[in-house]
């Protein structure tokens, strides 16, 4: 057996697929293709009914049929690029010979084309046991699974004697067997509650694998929930979950008018209990814990029960007051945020808010001014609760700055709709990944949010026929550096020279690697993109050739990031101050070609005393543009954490993170000590080479 290929999309892929649909369906009367095969095993004989799932590449459409007594298959498609795979027992595989998807020929038919897609089975072996109850008594009538990996490859039922098969398997490493019965408790052989701690099996071309395990013997836990005074806490969600790797493994309940609750069937092990009041403001952990990590372990044993009664603790309660940061004068109008992990804030009218039924603990603390007034949000503060007590703390807001802006076209000087406003400030890198306010019909518009007192410059986003631009103070331009300078002065709402519009031209070109060879994969872009991805780019085909439009005519600097070779900018340089500036037409295509260069290594190894075994990321910034231009993760990491990091030459900065486990410390800096991009140490890139560098994160 086998799931359909679609069936891993989930709802957002079926509501992508209906929407591509629904565009594509002009297309359908586009003369079709035929895919046809024949399916045989290794020594020529032919597979009959196994099914064959054609699929399109971008999960657009899909077909299936079954092979006859031949082996042969046949399939009308619309012109387009499919991947075909065989399925038969529990053994999926793709054409050709691939047992997975990723490893796929993609097969590409035209209208009125017949393409010829025959495969031979791979090796297979086949798979099955038997499962018995903790009394060792044959476990009757379970449901049993095969995976590979996230993918469930088979699916059987135990017999009267606990037997099942799967029948046939793909031969390789990697599967993993889960079983269930009526209680709906899964379990992964042998004897574990999740995926991540299963044993794996290999399958073996010719033979038989056998997987035969032992239901553990299932226990409960139950308890009951009252306040200080010992009354009855009803309506509370409780969370059992198994301390195991992933927190996989949660079980949930809700306590009664009683204040009592029970969760069962559970496996044996350790499980941390918590209890969410009715509203989500608030979580607390047995035995009276404020976190996860302060929670007592609650062992259950084989068969066992284990009891948990708990008082819910009297709240801690928060008095925020707001105050100017020059004058203290009292704020009003402003929401406040504390992270505890749930619902803990609101918004008051006034200078002042309480927000109560809060846990004790130590919380990091947002407030949020209203955007009627100029004040900026505060920086994260960090408050401490302590359980039936009223921490009072005064927060001091600072008072930024607002922008009006308006946009007209260059030519007719009509005022254009729809243009929306980015401000950066000279040496803070690139553009984001999204913009806010834009202008109306009458093509004025005005910052919602105000923004820290300082000098900035304008980007416009430009609507329809339009391209992007750097406000100039009397046109656009596509350099940071050449746009007008705009001073935001505290509680002012200042106005920035009109956008004037331009239309829009392209650039196109081909992308040659260091190594001569046009690259395959990457991404051209007109601002420099980090963790989150490019937004302001366009990808580089199988030929290295891209196409960027959008642009105002005028001279931009553009930034390649291709294949292995470190992320440059035209001219083959790492400061955008100093890139080559490429020319765009108003309406007009320009074309730049680029052969990109292989730049130096930045080289060394990664520690963290603090927590040694965290997941970690390097991210390297150009010194003069604050634009990311490299980056490393500790999944890629070698022996002794070394990384390796291509960099154009110049002068970066080194930004860095870590996470631990599940209640591991984090953390985040600069290099050199740093806590900003501004006081971070500057590391000289040579032009080639290597450059070591060491560093201890924390």
């Amino acid at each position: 057996m086998i799931r359909s290929p679609l069936g891993r999309l989930g709802m957002a892929g079926v509501a992508g697929l209906l929407a591509v649909g629904a565009l594509a369906a002009p297309a359908a009367a586009a003369a079709k293709g035929t895919i046809q095969g024949t399916f045989t095993t290794s020594s020529g004989a032919p597979v009959q009914s196994a099914s064959v799932y054609i699929v399109a590449t971008d999960f657009s459409s899909q077909t299936s049929v079954v092979t006859d007594a031949t082996g042969a298959f046949r399939a009308q498609m619309l012109p387009g690029d499919y991947h075909v795979s065989f399925a038969w027992d529990s053994a999926v595989q793709w054409a050709h010979q691939a047992a997975d998807e990723d490893t796929a020929d993609t097969i590409t038919v035209a209208s009125g084309q017949t393409v010829e897609v025959d495969d031979q089975q791979l090796p297979t072996g086949t798979v099955g046991g038997r499962l018995t109850s903790a009394d060792g008594s044959p476990l009757v009538s379970a449901s049993v699974t095969l995976h590979h990996g996230v993918d469930e490859k088979g699916w059987a039922t135990t017999d009267d004697n606990g037997d099942y098969s799967f029948g046939a398997a793909i031969a390789r490493d990697g599967y993993t067997v889960s079983f269930s019965t009526t209680d709906d408790i899964k379990q992964w052989v042998a004897g574990k509650a999740d995926q991540g701690s299963a044993r794996t099996f290999a399958v073996t071309a010719g033979a038989q694998t056998t997987v035969d395990d032992t239901q553990l013997a299932l226990g409960s836990v139950h308890g009951r929930l009252v306040d200080p005074d010992g009354k009855p806490q009803s309506g509370y969600e409780v969370d059992v979950t198994l301390d195991d790797e992933n927190d996989y493994v949660n079980q949930t309940a809700t306590t009664d008018d009683n204040g009592e609750w029970s969760v069962s069937p559970v496996f044996p092990g350790d499980y941390r209990v918590s209890f969410v009041s009715p509203g989500f403001q608030r979580t607390q952990w047995a035995y009276g814990a404020s976190t996860a990590a302060d929670a007592k372990l609650i062992t259950v044993a084989p068969g066992g029960q284990a009891e948990v009664n708990d008082t819910w603790l009297t709240a801690a309660q928060l008095v925020i007051n707001a105050v100017d940061s020059t004058t203290g004068a009292p704020v009003s109008n402003y929401c406040v945020w504390l992270e505890t992990g749930n619902d803990a804030g609101g918004c008051t009218t006034g200078s002042q808010i309480t927000v109560g039924n809060l846990p004790g603990g130590t919380f990091p603390l947002q407030v949020t001014p209203d955007s009627s007034t100029y004040y900026l949000f505060s920086p994260r503060n960090t408050v401490t609760l302590i359980a039936r007590q009223t921490t009072t703390v005064t927060i001091p807001l600072v008072q930024g700055g607002k922008v009006a802006f308006s946009s007209a076209d260059h030519a007719t000087g009509a005022p254009v709709k729809g243009t929306c406003a980015v401000l950066k400030v000279i040496g803070q890198g690139g553009l984001g990944d999204g913009y806010g306010d834009c202008t109306n019909a009458v093509g004025k518009g005005v910052t919602d949010n105000s923004i820290a007192p300082g000098t900035y410059e304008l980007f416009a986003v430009a609507p329809g026929k339009y391209g992007h631009q750097w406000v100039g103070k009397q046109g656009g331009t596509g350099d940071q550096q050449a746009a007008a300078r705009i001073v935001v002065k505290p509680g002012k709402t200042v106005t920035a020279p009109a956008a004037l519009l331009d239309p829009a031209g392209t650039v196109t070109g081909v992308v040659t690697g260091s190594d001569g060879q046009p690259v395959t994969y990457g991404d051209v872009a007109f601002s420099a993109w980090g963790d989150a991805g490019p937004d302001w780019d366009t990808s580089v085909g199988q030929n290295g050739g891209y196409t960027l439009g959008k642009l105002g005519p005028y001279a931009w600097p553009l930034l390649f990031s291709a294949g292995t070779d470190p992320r440059q900018w035209s001219g083959n340089v790492a400061n955008r101050f100093q890139a080559t500036g490429v020319p765009v037409t108003a309406n007009g295509t320009t074309t730049y070609d680029i052969s990109l260069i292989k730049g130096a290594t930045l080289k060394g190894t990664v520690t963290i005393p603090s927590a040694p075994t965290a997941n970690w990321r390097l991210n390297m910034f150009n010194a003069a543009t604050g634009d990311q231009m490299g980056s490393f993760d500790s999944s890629a990491a070698g022996p002794g954490g070394s990384y390796s990091a291509p960099l154009i030459g110049g002068s970066t900065k080194i930004a860095w993170h870590y996470y631990s486990a599940e209640f591991g410390p984090d953390g985040d800096g600069w290099y050199n000590g740093a806590t900003s991009i501004d006081t971070a140490t500057k590391v000289a890139i040579p032009a080639q080479g290597g450059k070591t560098l060491n560093l201890q994160l924390g």
